[in-house]
C-alpha cells in the first residue's frame, strides 16, 4: 500500500440531477431525494415551538466506487446529512435509497439488514472506540451481530482487515489508548469495512490528525476503495483534502446545495458566490483564484432569510434575491443555485 504520497484521482462520477426518476441506475448505491431534517426547539414557557431547519431538500446520487465530497461552513448541515445517510436519524421529509431500497418506508427492525450496507467513520477516532474493549473485540462485534461465521472465520477476517489497514494482527489484544491517533483512525476504518459495506460515510475523518498522518489515512481510504469498490461520502471543511480524494463536490449552505458537480470543474472555475468565497479563503501556493469575501455572519437556521439564504452576505445580491428562492439548475457542466448567473458571468 502506498502511504507516502498523496495521489490525485481523476473525476469519475456522473453529474446527478435533483429530479431523477425513482428507477435507479444499477451502479447507483445511494440516492437522496429532497431530504429535509427539521429539529423542534422550545422557545420558552408558553411560547410556540420553532424549528431548526438543518436540511432543506438535499438530492444527489452516488455510484459504486466513487467519492462525493460534501463541504461548507460549520452549521451548514453536513453532519446532519451524515446522520440521515447512516440511518442514525430519520428525515423529516424526503426519501433515501440505499442499494435500491427505500429506507424511509421501512420500520426499525427491517432496517437492521440495510444498515450493513452503509457504515460511518467518525471525526474523533478515540471517542468512537470503546476504551473498555480490545481492538480485536471491537472489530469482531459487527460480525457477531450481523453474520453467522464461526469463531475461526471471524478471527481470520479480523486479522485480514488489520493487515489491510496497515496494523499488525498480533496487536488485536491491545486497547485504543495504546495506539496513536493515526492508528486509531485506521482501526475505525477497519471496523467500518468489516461487513464489506457498499457505502462509507466519513465525517471529517482526518481533521483530528497531524498533517503528516493525513496523507497516509487518505491513501488508505483510496486503497480500500479500489479493493472493495466502496462508495464514499466524504465530509470535510479542508478543501485541499477534498480535492485529492473526491470525484464530485457538493457545496452546502444553510441546509441546501448551492453547487454540485465534477470536482475539477468546480475547483478550476467555481460559479456560485458562496463556492467562490470558500475557495478564495482556502490557502494555496501559486494558483490563481477568483476572489470574493462574504459580508456579515452566518444566519441562524432557526430563522432562515427569505429568498436566497445567502442574499444578506452576497455582494451580488439584488432585491429579487431577497424575495425569490433559487433552484438548482444546469450551468456550465454542474448544478448551481443562483438567480443571477447570467448577469454575473455575462
Amino acid at each position: 500500500m502506498n502511504t507516502d504520497t498523496l495521489t490525485m484521482t481523476n473525476s469519475r462520477s456522473k453529474l446527478s440531477t435533483s429530479n431523477v426518476s425513482p428507477a435507479m441506475n444499477s451502479k447507483v448505491v445511494l440516492k437522496a431525494e429532497h431530504l429535509h431534517k427539521h429539529y423542534p426547539v422550545s422557545q420558552g414557557l408558553g411560547k410556540p415551538k420553532g424549528y431548526v431547519k438543518a436540511l432543506n431538500g438535499i438530492s444527489f446520487e452516488l455510484e459504486a466506487g466513487k467519492t462525493l465530497a460534501v463541504v461548507g461552513e460549520s452549521g451548514c448541515g453536513k453532519s446532519t446529512l451524515a446522520r440521515q445517510l447512516t440511518l442514525i436519524e430519520q428525515p423529516t421529509d424526503g426519501q433515501l435509497f440505499i442499494n435500491g431500497i427505500n429506507t424511509t418506508s421501512y420500520n426499525r427492525r427491517a432496517l437492521k439488514n440495510i444498515r450493513t450496507e452503509i457504515q460511518m467513520v467518525f471525526q474523533n477516532p478515540y471517542g468512537s472506540l470503546n476504551p473498555r474493549h480490545t481492538i480485536g473485540y471491537q472489530l469482531t462485534e459487527p460480525l457477531d451481530i450481523h453474520t453467522k461465521l464461526s469463531s475461526v472465520k471471524k478471527k481470520q477476517k479480523v486479522n485480514e482487515m488489520m493487515r489491510l489497514v496497515g496494523l499488525r494482527p498480533e496487536h488485536s489484544g491491545r486497547y485504543p489508548h495504546m495506539f496513536s491517533g493515526g492508528q486509531r483512525q485506521r482501526i475505525a476504518l477497519a471496523r467500518a469495512m468489516m461487513l464489506n459495506p457498499k457505502i462509507v460515510v466519513a465525517d471529517e475523518p482526518t481533521s483530528a490528525l497531524d498533517v503528516s498522518i493525513q496523507a497516509q489515512v487518505l491513501n488508505l481510504f483510496m486503497d480500500l476503495q479500489d479493493e472493495y469498490n466502496t462508495a464514499y461520502v466524504f465530509i470535510s471543511h479542508d478543501l485541499s483534502v477534498v480535492r485529492h480524494i473526491a470525484d464530485d463536490l457538493m457545496v452546502m449552505y444553510l441546509g441546501k446545495v448551492v453547487e454540485h458537480g465534477p470536482k475539477e470543474a468546480i475547483y478550476i472555475n467555481p460559479q456560485h458566490p458562496y463556492t467562490i468565497a470558500l475557495l478564495s479563503a482556502a490557502p494555496s501556493i501559486g494558483e490563481k483564484k477568483k476572489e470574493l469575501k462574504l459580508q456579515g455572519e452566518l444566519p441562524s437556521p432557526l430563522n432562515l432569510p427569505s429568498g436566497c439564504a445567502l442574499h444578506k452576505r452576497c455582494p451580488y445580491a439584488t432585491e429579487q434575491c431577497s424575495q425569490v428562492e433559487p433552484e438548482l439548475r444546469e450551468w456550465k457542466g454542474r448544478l448551481v443555485s443562483c438567480l443571477r448567473l447570467e448577469e454575473i458571468y455575462s
